[in-house]
């Protein structure tokens, strides 16, 4: 916060610092065994026998991108306390299952909630009958491996240029560094460079282009639910492959209402990089 007093004018100081807000900071480990119902990324999660295992459009099995069992998390504001929110991606089409023209469409994608986990789950190796037969070459895998994920709370303040900046600010991020700094483009870097981002649950998002939500009706979607990062690391007992694309980003956002009744059924699927 120091910082942010020191590069900017006070009264826009005053305003930057009123926007922290908390989010779910994510991490991830290796394990030797992760179960069914632990928060993961990549791997087999908790799917009850009588919904059947979620396929694309073309009959093929998707796969698990992460798993949030909110039992494990911290706890902040319109999130669950409990229960798995999965999510589920295609890596047989080489857009993950993004489809561009609707973002919402659950087609490419799945994300589904159970509240309790009562309901007897399909095994590991009852998922993985799924699979045979499908060459590994042939897929674009973001997650390659499976991960243990930790969560703690932090809190982060609003630099990026999104939907959430111009409904605060009522213009984009580089228009005000342009009123603050005018052209003086240092300034606003180092202000730029006090943004965090992270693999996380709510929050502010990132995007390595722009945030498909501003000026179209998707700005009904005014909350991160999730958001995965690219991550890479060969240090030994910490080794993590995570990559969209070239090295992108993926999030995923609901309405906060929505949210709150714990309704996913309108959910928007993005990744860029």
């Amino acid at each position: 916060m120091k910082q942010l007093f020191e590069i900017l004018p006070n009264a826009w100081a005053e305003k930057f610092s009123k926007t922290m807000k908390e989010r779910i900071e994510l991490s991830f480990t290796n394990e030797d065994v992760i179960s069914l119902v632990e928060s993961k990324v990549g791997g087999r999660g908790y799917l009850p026998k009588e919904q059947g295992y979620p396929v694309n459009g073309d009959g093929e099995p998707l796969f698990l991108l992460a798993q949030i069992n909110f039992a494990e998390m911290p706890q902040i504001e319109g999130f669950p306390k409990s229960g798995i929110l999965a999510f589920y991606v295609d890596y047989h089409n080489d857009l993950y299952g993004l489809n561009f023209n609707n973002q919402t469409e659950q087609k490419g994608f799945r994300v589904c909630f159970f509240d309790n986990l009562d309901r007897e789950s399909m095994t590991a190796e009852e998922q993985a009958v799924y699979f045979e037969g499908i060459d590994k070459s042939d897929l674009y895998t973001v997650v390659k491996g499976e991960y243990k994920l930790a969560g703690r709370v932090t809190k982060e303040l609003l630099m990026n240029d999104i939907l959430e900046f111009e409904k605060e600010f009522g213009s984009g991020f580089y228009d005000i560094m342009g009123q603050i700094f005018g052209n003086d483009e240092d300034k606003a870097n180092e202000l730029f460079d006090l943004a965090t981002y992270s693999s996380q649950i709510g929050g502010f998002p990132f995007f390595t282009q722009e945030d498909p939500r501003i000026r179209t009706e998707n700005s009904y979607h005014d909350t991160l639910l999730f958001q995965l990062d690219s991550e890479y690391s060969e240090e030994p007992g910490c080794e993590i492959n995570i990559m969209w694309g070239m090295n992108g980003i993926g999030n995923f956002f609901i309405n906060k209402q929505d949210l709150i009744n714990r309704d996913f059924s309108n959910v928007i699927f993005n990744w860029d990089c």
